[in-house]
């Protein structure tokens, strides 16, 4: 579950993120479940699940010839640390990643996607 709050007024919104994030702690233990808080976006998850084991079944399933991932958030990290040596893993915003590869932001992400589109 994720709850995102991109749009919201950046006060407000980190207010009702820490409001939300308490109210939840408590119960998390209890169900196995892990409070991830990213950038502007709060999750809940399984422990033993996430990204990187979702992206290997997909590439176990599809057994692709070319795999391509991006990503701007700490839960993509996962998925940067799972994926095959051969896969170009790209992460969003900030420099201290698993990826292979950086751009600043969204602008230069959307300008390297049309890069390698034909």
């Amino acid at each position: 579950m994720a709850w995102h709050y991109r749009k919201v007024h950046t006060g407000l919104g980190i207010m009702r993120a820490q409001e939300l994030a308490d109210a939840l702690r408590h119960l998390l233990p209890q169900y196995d479940l892990q409070l991830l808080m990213g950038e502007k976006v709060i999750e809940v998850k399984i422990n033993s699940l996430h990204k990187g084991k979702s992206a290997l079944e997909v590439v176990a399933h599809y057994r692709p010839d070319f795999i391509f991932a991006i990503g701007d958030d700490s839960t993509d990290e996962d998925m940067f640390y799972e994926l095959p040596d051969s896969a170009v893993t790209v992460k969003v915003g900030n420099k201290q990643t698993l990826a292979r590869y950086y751009v600043e932001n969204q602008e230069e992400a959307i300008k390297l996607l049309q890069q390698l589109m034909p």
